[in-house]
């Protein structure tokens, strides 16, 4: 049985039989947003884009598992909910500047069941049946200012199969929108988290599962890294001052307060309640136990220092890895692990669960990996399991890649699974 299967399991993290309840990065790792999947983070990814370095490339991912063939109605983003990236810049875990989206969903014809009523070759095509925008804004945290980059911008459609899109690509592309220097995209893709998740009976079965041919909805956003820097300035080559890194967080939040009304659907009334968030891969999942997970979701970064310090000093997963695959990982110093704290405040900022990335002039997409920003072909899965028994011997789970192979082209992630290959 793999080294990383045996921990999930006794970790509690395997959630069920079969590939697809079984958890990964951040799926359904709390009790609360278990229950509310559109809202639901599953993994954050920032770098210097490989095609101009002036840029910041962000992806968001929500609503985990998606089976490709889940007609007829099939997944999207939630109208309900606002989905951000907050970004701190100048190191104290509060966010200064955030991208936010919302969705509005339409359909042409309401006396069909289905998705769309013939081929698809285009975005625009009026067989598309059923179909979402958003509109994207730049918010201003520290005083409130909202711009709106772009507006009633269409979402890519779901990979029905090749009886309706004979080039599901081609149609996919053209959500691609650049405005006011930012290039956005927002659909369903490839689920990009790659890891070996066993699926057993009390230990007793060695399973085999993966996240191979399953979609994610992805939020993928390129701006001008002057856009997000402290007062707009890029800092120099170099620089190791607070501002010099960019730390950032996804979000999605709910109103307060629900109505549901006979035959209406429901009304949603008051302010906006963050229901879950994520930076680094696996806190929440691993690092977070039970009792404070949903804490964690309606919490800010800036508190995680009083809220789960406790967990980061003397962090569950070493003991775990030396119950179960006797790993010698040293026990936790009189002092706590501050190695993972240094991880989590680089340049003297402020502790929190933010993925960090140098934004100092010179940067490149090549040194764009994990803890340094996310690249989609990190494996942070083995990195952190080794950064946590830190015994000086590497543990992973035998899975280094992708099943699909990335793009060099925004938006980067591969094309979602076909619900008819």
């Amino acid at each position: 049985m793999n080294k990383l299967v045996k921990l999930l399991a006794i970790a509690g993290i395997t959630v069920g039989a079969g590939a697809l309840t079984a958890s990964a990065s951040s799926h359904r790792e709390a009790p609360a947003i278990a229950e509310d999947q559109f809202a639901d983070n599953t993994d954050v990814y920032a770098f210097i884009s490989p095609n101009d370095p002036g840029k910041l490339v962000m992806i968001a991912n929500f609503v985990p598992f998606l089976l490709p063939g889940s007609g007829p109605n099939f997944y999207k983003f939630a109208d309900s909910v606002r989905y951000q990236i907050r970004i701190d810049n100048d190191g104290d875990a509060v966010p200064d500047v955030s991208y936010r989206w919302t969705f509005t969903s339409q359909r042409k014809n309401g006396a069909t069941f289905l998705y769309n009523t013939g081929v698809v070759d285009s975005i625009t095509s009026p067989n598309l049946n059923v179909t979402q925008t958003y509109r994207l804004e730049r918010v201003n945290e520290r005083n409130g200012q909202t711009t709106t980059i772009m507006d009633n911008v269409p979402v890519a459609p779901w990979h029905v199969g090749k009886n309706s899109f004979p080039d599901y690509e081609k149609v996919a592309l053209q959500a691609v929108r650049t405005a006011k220097g930012v290039t956005a995209f927002a659909g369903p893709r490839d689920e990009p988290f790659f890891v070996d998740l066993g699926v057993f009976d009390l230990l007793g079965v060695e399973g085999d599962a993966t996240t191979n041919g399953v979609n994610v909805m992805s939020l993928v956003i390129e701006v001008p890294i002057t856009d997000i820097a402290n007062r707009g300035v890029r800092p120099a080559a170099g620089s190791k001052t607070k501002d010099s890194v960019v730390g950032m967080y996804a979000s999605a939040s709910r109103k307060r307060i629900r109505f549901l009304r006979g035959e209406r659907r429901e009304d949603d009334f008051g302010g906006f309640v963050q229901v879950s968030r994520l930076a680094w891969p696996l806190v929440n999942e691993v690092i977070i136990p039970l009792q404070d997970k949903d804490k964690y979701n309606r919490s800010n970064p800036r508190d995680d220092v009083a809220n789960f310090g406790a967990y980061i000093l003397d962090p569950e997963v070493p003991k775990l890895l030396n119950l179960v695959l006797h790993a010698n990982c040293p026990a936790t110093p009189p002092g706590g692990r501050t190695d993972i704290v240094a991880l989590l405040s680089p340049n003297d900022t402020k502790g929190a669960d933010l993925l960090r990335i140098d934004i100092t002039q010179g940067q490149t997409n090549t040194q764009s990996h994990f803890p340094n920003g996310r690249a989609l072909t990190d494996d942070v899965t083995d990195t952190l399991l080794t950064v946590a028994c830190n015994n000086g011997s590497p543990i992973g789970d035998g899975v280094n890649a992708n099943d699909k192979p990335f793009t060099s082209t925004f938006p980067y992630l591969a094309s979602p699974a076909s619900g008819n290959p």
